[in-house]
């Protein structure tokens, strides 16, 4: 799926590279004593560049928009980027929507991670190890070291070329062809052994991050392992994310060398982890009423995290089912144990929504949000209840205050949006409207409702002058990276 994004990225980044270069000129920001690249490309540029590339994905991707999913996916990474070598720790975590294997990083803190690779991992560390190996691609820059590497090799590789173009003239088109093709074929070999030199630094730097974060390190080629045998023999076409990060046998020796290294130990796994792949087994299930069967026949003991999950597991799909009765049931069990675990709290107050109490729903969430007024999930669950609760005022309030926190987060400007319209706040709704479309990588669209905002503003100059400042912002942006 991302291939085309990976083979459009270079023509995206050298464009956004020069649209930054003035962006960048009146910086502070001076090379790193030593490091070749910054010379080339700057830590800045990278930034503003990953940042425009991902409102481009955004709007050509499937993005998960799972509170719980992208909350528990955020944290992790944050807490691996903590104990990395990133010099730069301003990350944004994004999750596609889709079963495949993959997970990539690019230019500027971008790491993505596809719902697939929760299915294919086992324990958190294995997802840990995917992660790790991507934040080390950012902190090594690999990008920035390939494009330093191609400007390196453009004059041997230009002066081959014109020797071909000479013997063509010279020896007949046959051998020049020959020689051409020899070339190039030199100059993507030179390419390929570069690529695998960085994927090797980047399971080396990663095996360290995860000592350092207390995760298993053997995780890493583990999962490599097991997704390499899992595709031997398959005639159909690899996991997308083999095909970007090409296994070998040598490496994955090499990792689990590495990682047999440090001390043997314990290394307790989270049950966070099985709680979100069994939210992602419900949402790619085919048929939820075998996968309802199959949680309910693996509920003996419920000691395992396995087990556990498969409860929660349980109750999600019967909420996706529309089977109220039996879900709340079913989550009793996980309350009593467990009764400030914000997933069980979540899947209670929805069994309550989606039903239409959302009263109940409401009171559910509300003590909860008391204790926890900055915890994401929870804070858009309750926004969205208190919106369709009749309150959407008060959930205005909250979200407004809460875009200062997540500012390029387009759910909360997407929820902030529908409580303004709920609130009959129609500039508001313009506001808010504007922010989402930015994010989602149309700035021309975005200038429009900022527009109309500004059509119905009467007498407020400080609101006008908010928006028109706004708007002024965003056509600058557009002009910078117009490519």
């Amino acid at each position: 799926m991302f291939r085309k994004y990976r083979l459009g990225l270079l023509l995206i980044l050298a464009n956004c590279f020069a649209a930054t270069q003035l962006a960048t000129a009146d910086s502070d920001e001076l090379p790193l004593l030593g490091d070749s690249v910054s010379s080339i490309v700057s830590h800045q540029q990278e930034y503003l560049v990953g940042k425009s590339w991902l409102r481009s994905l955004r709007a050509q991707a499937p993005i998960s928009g799972d509170p719980l999913l992208n909350d528990y996916t955020e944290h992790l990474i944050y807490s691996l980027a903590a104990h990395s070598e990133l010099q730069n720790k301003r990350l944004s975590p994004i999750i596609i929507n889709s079963p495949s294997i993959n997970a990539f990083a690019v230019p500027g803190g971008v790491i993505g991670v596809n719902a697939g690779l929760f299915l294919n991992a086992e324990t958190e560390d294995e997802l840990a190890g995917v992660l790790a190996h991507e934040i080390a691609h950012l902190s090594q820059r690999h990008f920035a070291r390939t494009v330093e590497e191609a400007q390196k090799n453009q004059l041997t590789q230009s002066a081959a070329l014109l020797a071909s173009v000479l013997v063509i003239a010279t020896a007949g088109g046959d051998a020049g062809l020959a020689a051409l093709a020899t070339t190039q074929a030199a100059a993507i070999q030179a390419q390929l052994r570069f690529t695998r030199r960085n994927e090797q630094e980047a399971d080396r730097i990663g095996i360290r991050t995860l000592i350092k974060t207390s995760k298993d390190p053997e995780a890493m080629s583990r999962f490599f392992e097991r997704l390499q045998k899992s595709t031997q023999f398959l005639g159909h076409k690899p996991p997308e994310y083999l095909l970007t990060h090409p296994v070998t046998e040598s490496r994955i020796a090499d990792a689990l060398n590495r990682a047999t290294k440090f001390p043997v130990k314990h290394y307790p796994d989270n049950l966070e982890f099985h709680l979100m792949k069994a939210r992602i087994q419900v949402q790619y299930s085919q048929n939820l009423s075998d996968l309802i069967k199959q949680f309910q026949s693996k509920l003996d003991g419920e000691t395992t995290f396995n087990q556990i999950a498969n409860r929660y597991g349980l109750v999600v799909a019967l909420i996706r089912s529309k089977r109220f009765e039996e879900a709340k049931k079913a989550i009793k069990p996980l309350i009593a144990k467990d009764p400030e675990r914000i997933a069980y709290v979540l899947a209670k107050a929805n069994i309550y929504a989606e039903s239409g109490q959302y009263s109940k729903a409401e009171r559910q969430l509300k003590t909860h949000y008391k204790h926890n007024p900055n915890n994401y999930p929870l804070t858009l669950y309750y926004t969205d209840t208190l919106t369709k609760n009749g309150k959407a005022k008060k959930a205005a309030k909250i979200l407004e205050q809460y875009t200062i926190t997540r500012p390029e987060d387009p759910y909360v400007w997407a929820l902030l949006s529908v409580a303004q319209g709920k609130s009959k706040n129609i500039i508001g709704v313009h506001q808010a409207r504007a922010e989402y479309i930015y994010l989602q990588g149309d700035t021309k669209q975005a200038v429009q409702q900022l527009e109309f905002a500004l059509q119905i503003v009467d007498n407020d100059f400080p609101l006008a002058s908010k928006i028109k400042g706004r708007i002024d912002q965003l056509n600058q942006k557009e002009a910078q990276f117009k490519f």
